[in-house]
């Protein structure tokens, strides 16, 4: 009877052991933060607030390091980055939220990344802020990535090449 405490002890110091590393690890791991440039082409008043909601809540959430371009295109499908060089360190995802919001011709905010395993951390991430997209923009537009649509895939491998992503 002795030896089965014995045994019960050690596997539940066992255990507390475990869980406290396991916690000094969590407060040890540095946050992944991704890069987020969010391209605005919108260009009527409420689009405007949406997209400054967007932006507030995308900072608070502390998961992306965010910036924002306002871009002037003709059409939705116009690239908007054609004419700007991009940073020296690539962005991990561009939104785009197209023109055609403000009169409902396009449905969709084109969620642009390089293709991310289902496994990898950065996966979790983009569902949570298509989430956090599909929300704020509820009944005008929702989130659409580049396993949805080939106009974001389009995007993906165009800002690829040029240095963008």
């Amino acid at each position: 009877m002795r030896q089965v405490r014995k045994i019960v002890v050690l596997a539940l110091l066992m255990l507390l052991l475990l869980a406290s590393v396991q916690a000094f690890a969590q407060q040890s791991m540095p946050q992944m933060k991704l890069r987020l440039l969010l391209v605005d082409e919108t260009k009527t008043f409420a689009s405007t607030m949406r997209v400054g909601a967007l932006a507030g809540v995308l900072k608070k959430t502390g998961m992306v390091d965010l910036s924002v371009k306002m871009i002037d295109v003709e059409t939705s499908h116009e690239d908007p980055l054609s004419d700007i060089a991009p940073t020296e360190e690539p962005y991990d995802i561009i939104l785009i939220i197209p023109r055609g919001i403000d009169d409902g011709s396009v449905g969709q905010i084109w969620f642009v990344t390089r293709f991310f395993e289902k496994t990898s951390p950065e996966y979790a991430t983009f569902g949570a802020l298509s989430g956090i997209i599909d929300q704020v923009f509820q009944g005008v537009a929702e989130a659409t990535d580049v396993t949805e649509d080939l106009w974001p895939g389009s995007y993906a491998a165009l800002f690829q090449i040029r240095g963008w992503l």
